[in-house]
């Protein structure tokens, strides 16, 4: 399945294998435990409406957060919510984090990536993330 290489992006090889796609979608760390967190028949079907839709258009797909996660997208789907970083200069969807919205704040993935965006430590997430990326792809 995928496989995590410290402080790097991990590509999904299903999302991206695809030539047709507008956008890659890259995995975050976190945004990969998130993924693989999820149970079997979820992952799978997000999987494809990731490639369906937001990989082909993010933009009218998604919308955008507010602060502290301004600059931000959210793409909805069911009960879940992809949280993801747009460039399209690189035509990449950086993927933080997938979650429920939930009332439980510790759970909601709002809070959870609000958290880490007040600390700073959400940019450095994806700095780093990219950073891997670009060197994989030299």
């Amino acid at each position: 399945m995928l496989r995590s290489a410290p402080g790097s992006c991990i590509p999904s090889r299903r999302l991206s294998g695809n030539r047709s796609l507008a956008y890659r979608i890259q995995f975050t760390r976190d945004g990969l435990k998130d993924a693989k967190a999820l149970p079997r028949n979820v992952k799978n079907s997000l999987a494809r409406e990731l490639k369906a839709i937001l990989a082909r258009n993010p933009t009218s797909s998604s919308e955008a957060l507010r602060e502290p996660l301004a600059g931000w997208r959210t793409f909805h789907w069911g009960k879940y919510r992809v949280v993801f970083k747009l460039y399209d200069d690189l035509q990449i969807i950086a993927v933080a984090g997938i979650g429920k919205h939930s009332s439980h704040a510790l759970q909601d993935i709002y809070k959870r990536l609000e958290e880490l965006a007040k600390t700073g430590r959400l940019a450095e997430k994806i700095v780093a993330a990219l950073r891997g990326f670009s060197e994989s792809e030299k």
